[in-house]
């Protein structure tokens, strides 16, 4: 038999949906939720679509990255993959660490290109993570999938940030029970969302380049 892209993009996605996603009611915020495009949010429960395949196979090697690195992690006395939560008003704010110490929490992110600060929106999770395992620092590590180059970024724990999230957790939870879209919130992330054909004001398209 032939093979072609279409080919390689379903075995990756057979294996990326093989993995089990937590269902969350509408009281129930993922931190990733709260720190993205709220409208993203608001359609990734109510319209739930398929991902972009390029963007299956950019997440299968971040997946491929944590599972390299799961032992290793657990030999330096890691928690791997924590769970855990904070409670809001009327909603429960949910996180999920890569990794977990006595003192930090630990984000691995993998880039096409290496940036000079850790990106805004990895900052308002990895801080979220902070807060919800009660530690006063955390890290991102920034893995250039081009040269294999690593630059590790620390997060200090700041309860602006952290409020600020939390009011996007609750704000999210009462347009999900209620059923009223959240306002748009464009960005160059828009380039990768599934949803740009819903969305009433994406930022203008430019050139893909998938991270």
């Amino acid at each position: 038999m032939s093979v072609t892209s279409k080919t390689v993009y379903e075995m990756f996605a057979e294996v990326y949906y093989s993995r089990t996603f937590k269902t969350y009611t509408d009281r129930e915020i993922h931190v990733t939720e709260a720190t993205q495009c709220l409208l993203k949010s608001f359609f990734q429960r109510k319209v739930p679509r398929a991902l972009l395949e390029p963007k299956v196979v950019v997440l299968s090697f971040g997946n491929l990255i944590h599972e390299a690195l799961r032992e290793p992690l657990k030999n330096r006395g890691y928690d791997v993959e924590a769970e855990g939560k904070y409670e809001l008003k009327d909603a429960t704010l949910h996180g999920h660490t890569d990794a977990l110490a006595s003192d930090h929490t630990l984000e691995f992110k993998t880039i096409s290109r290496m940036p000079y600060e850790p990106l805004s929106h990895h900052v308002l999770q990895d801080n979220a993570y902070n807060f919800i395992f009660d530690k006063p620092i955390g890290y991102v590590p920034y893995i250039h999938k081009p040269s294999g180059l690593v630059t590790v970024f620390p997060i200090h724990k700041r309860e602006d940030q952290f409020q600020y999230v939390c009011l996007r957790a609750y704000r999210l939870s009462k347009c999900l029970s209620g059923n009223t879209t959240p306002q748009p919130e464009p960005s160059w992330l828009c380039d990768y969302c599934e949803y740009r054909d819903l969305c009433p004001s994406p930022a203008p398209l430019r050139k893909k380049r998938w991270l």
